[in-house]
Protein backbone atom coordinates (compact mmCIF):
# COMPACT_ATOMS: atom_id res chain seq x y z
CA UNK A 1 0.00 0.00 0.00
CA UNK A 2 1.59 3.41 -0.66
CA UNK A 3 2.41 5.90 1.81
CA UNK A 4 1.60 9.58 1.32
CA UNK A 5 3.75 12.17 2.68
CA UNK A 6 2.10 15.60 2.94
CA UNK A 7 3.26 19.06 4.36
CA UNK A 8 1.78 19.99 7.65
CA UNK A 9 -0.25 22.67 6.61
CA UNK A 10 -1.71 21.17 3.90
CA UNK A 11 -5.46 19.11 3.45
CA UNK A 12 -5.94 16.11 0.93
CA UNK A 13 -8.77 14.11 0.69
CA UNK A 14 -9.93 11.17 -1.19
CA UNK A 15 -12.39 8.51 -1.80
CA UNK A 16 -10.58 6.37 1.58
CA UNK A 17 -9.34 9.42 3.57
CA UNK A 18 -8.55 12.91 4.79
CA UNK A 19 -5.96 14.30 6.38
CA UNK A 20 -5.83 17.33 7.87
CA UNK A 21 -2.68 18.93 8.72
CA UNK A 22 -1.04 20.37 12.58
CA UNK A 23 -3.01 23.64 13.55
CA UNK A 24 -5.37 23.79 10.66
CA UNK A 25 -9.32 23.28 10.07
CA UNK A 26 -10.16 20.76 7.49
CA UNK A 27 -9.91 23.95 4.84
CA UNK A 28 -6.39 24.08 5.54
CA UNK A 29 -7.22 27.46 7.75
CA UNK A 30 -7.56 27.99 11.57
CA UNK A 31 -10.77 29.24 12.48
CA UNK A 32 -9.63 32.17 15.54
CA UNK A 33 -11.71 33.85 18.51
CA UNK A 34 -10.37 36.47 20.44
CA UNK A 35 -10.87 33.62 23.57
CA UNK A 36 -9.27 30.72 22.05
CA UNK A 37 -8.80 29.19 18.65
CA UNK A 38 -11.19 26.60 17.40
CA UNK A 39 -10.30 24.01 14.00
CA UNK A 40 -12.98 21.78 12.66
CA UNK A 41 -10.36 18.84 12.21
CA UNK A 42 -13.57 16.60 10.36
CA UNK A 43 -16.34 18.60 9.18
CA UNK A 44 -20.02 17.18 9.15
CA UNK A 45 -19.88 17.39 5.77
CA UNK A 46 -17.26 14.96 5.70
CA UNK A 47 -19.36 12.56 7.80
CA UNK A 48 -23.44 12.86 6.25
CA UNK A 49 -23.82 15.04 9.41
CA UNK A 50 -23.31 12.11 12.06
CA UNK A 51 -20.80 13.80 13.94
CA UNK A 52 -17.91 16.47 13.77
CA UNK A 53 -14.49 16.72 15.58
CA UNK A 54 -12.90 20.03 16.67
CA UNK A 55 -9.71 20.79 18.17
CA UNK A 56 -9.38 23.95 20.80
CA UNK A 57 -5.90 26.13 21.66
CA UNK A 58 -6.97 27.00 25.39
CA UNK A 59 -5.87 29.83 27.11
CA UNK A 60 -5.50 29.63 31.29
CA UNK A 61 -8.60 31.01 32.70
CA UNK A 62 -10.69 30.89 29.48
CA UNK A 63 -14.23 29.38 31.38
CA UNK A 64 -17.17 28.09 29.35
CA UNK A 65 -21.12 29.67 30.63
CA UNK A 66 -23.52 26.77 31.57
CA UNK A 67 -25.34 25.73 28.61
CA UNK A 68 -26.48 22.55 27.39
CA UNK A 69 -27.25 20.93 23.67
CA UNK A 70 -30.46 20.18 22.65
CA UNK A 71 -29.87 17.47 20.22
CA UNK A 72 -26.42 16.36 20.68
CA UNK A 73 -23.37 14.59 22.58
CA UNK A 74 -20.08 16.74 23.46
CA UNK A 75 -17.36 14.49 24.27
CA UNK A 76 -13.72 16.07 25.46
CA UNK A 77 -10.13 14.45 25.38
CA UNK A 78 -7.49 16.91 27.05
CA UNK A 79 -4.48 17.10 25.11
CA UNK A 80 -2.72 19.29 27.48
CA UNK A 81 -3.49 21.43 30.59
CA UNK A 82 -6.06 20.89 33.46
CA UNK A 83 -9.11 21.06 33.40
CA UNK A 84 -12.86 21.20 35.37
CA UNK A 85 -15.84 20.43 34.21
CA UNK A 86 -19.35 20.48 35.99
CA UNK A 87 -21.97 18.43 34.20
CA UNK A 88 -25.09 18.19 35.80
CA UNK A 89 -23.92 20.03 39.18
CA UNK A 90 -21.00 17.49 40.03
CA UNK A 91 -17.43 18.57 39.50
CA UNK A 92 -15.02 16.67 37.54
CA UNK A 93 -11.45 17.27 36.98
CA UNK A 94 -9.60 16.12 34.27
CA UNK A 95 -5.88 16.50 33.38
CA UNK A 96 -3.67 15.81 29.93
CA UNK A 97 -5.45 12.00 28.68
CA UNK A 98 -8.50 12.12 30.45
CA UNK A 99 -11.50 12.23 28.59
CA UNK A 100 -15.61 12.95 29.12
CA UNK A 101 -18.59 12.26 27.57
CA UNK A 102 -21.46 14.77 28.39
CA UNK A 103 -24.62 13.75 27.43
CA UNK A 104 -27.54 15.78 25.41
CA UNK A 105 -29.95 17.82 27.50
CA UNK A 106 -27.55 17.89 30.38
CA UNK A 107 -26.28 21.11 31.91
CA UNK A 108 -22.78 22.27 31.47
CA UNK A 109 -19.48 24.23 31.88
CA UNK A 110 -15.98 24.34 32.22
CA UNK A 111 -12.49 25.88 32.68
CA UNK A 112 -8.79 26.33 31.85
CA UNK A 113 -7.30 25.82 35.39
CA UNK A 114 -3.29 25.57 35.12
CA UNK A 115 -1.42 28.33 34.00
CA UNK A 116 -0.31 26.78 30.88
CA UNK A 117 -2.38 27.02 27.84
CA UNK A 118 -4.14 23.69 27.19
CA UNK A 119 -5.36 21.73 24.62
CA UNK A 120 -9.15 19.65 23.85
CA UNK A 121 -10.78 17.43 21.07
CA UNK A 122 -13.89 18.06 21.15
CA UNK A 123 -16.43 15.14 19.11
CA UNK A 124 -19.92 16.61 18.80
CA UNK A 125 -22.65 13.67 17.80
CA UNK A 126 -24.95 14.17 15.73
CA UNK A 127 -22.44 17.05 14.33
CA UNK A 128 -25.94 19.51 14.30
CA UNK A 129 -24.93 23.38 14.38
CA UNK A 130 -21.47 23.35 17.01
CA UNK A 131 -19.73 23.99 13.42
CA UNK A 132 -21.07 26.75 12.58
CA UNK A 133 -21.72 27.79 16.52
CA UNK A 134 -17.58 27.84 16.75
CA UNK A 135 -17.37 29.66 12.76
CA UNK A 136 -19.58 32.56 14.03
CA UNK A 137 -18.86 33.48 17.17
CA UNK A 138 -14.99 33.53 15.51
CA UNK A 139 -16.33 36.52 13.58
CA UNK A 140 -17.98 38.08 17.06
CA UNK A 141 -16.82 42.14 17.12
CA UNK A 142 -15.17 42.75 20.42
CA UNK A 143 -18.70 44.58 21.31
CA UNK A 144 -20.46 42.06 20.79
CA UNK A 145 -18.61 39.66 22.36
CA UNK A 146 -19.58 41.81 25.60
CA UNK A 147 -23.39 41.65 24.72
CA UNK A 148 -25.71 39.04 26.52
CA UNK A 149 -28.13 39.04 24.29
CA UNK A 150 -26.03 38.27 21.30
CA UNK A 151 -24.45 35.23 22.59
CA UNK A 152 -27.89 33.94 23.79
CA UNK A 153 -29.40 34.16 20.58
CA UNK A 154 -26.05 32.56 19.19
CA UNK A 155 -26.10 29.35 21.54
CA UNK A 156 -30.30 29.61 20.70
CA UNK A 157 -29.60 29.75 16.67
CA UNK A 158 -27.20 26.71 17.17
CA UNK A 159 -29.59 24.66 18.97
CA UNK A 160 -27.82 25.22 22.59
CA UNK A 161 -29.71 26.93 25.71
CA UNK A 162 -27.25 29.72 27.42
CA UNK A 163 -28.65 28.44 31.24
CA UNK A 164 -25.68 31.00 33.46
CA UNK A 165 -21.81 32.21 33.51
CA UNK A 166 -19.50 29.93 33.73
CA UNK A 167 -17.49 28.78 36.57
CA UNK A 168 -15.77 30.95 39.07
CA UNK A 169 -12.36 30.23 40.77
CA UNK A 170 -14.28 29.87 43.71
CA UNK A 171 -16.41 26.70 42.21
CA UNK A 172 -12.83 25.21 40.84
Amino acid sequence: MPRTEMSPDLVQKSAQALVVGAEMDRWGRPIRTSAYEVWTKVSQTDTSQQWSLFEGRVPSGLAVPLHLHHGQEEWFWVLGGSFVFEVGGQIHRLREGMSLLIPRQIPHRWKKTNDADGRLLILAQPADRLENFFERMAGLSAEQQQDAAVWRSLYADCRMELLGPPLEDSDC
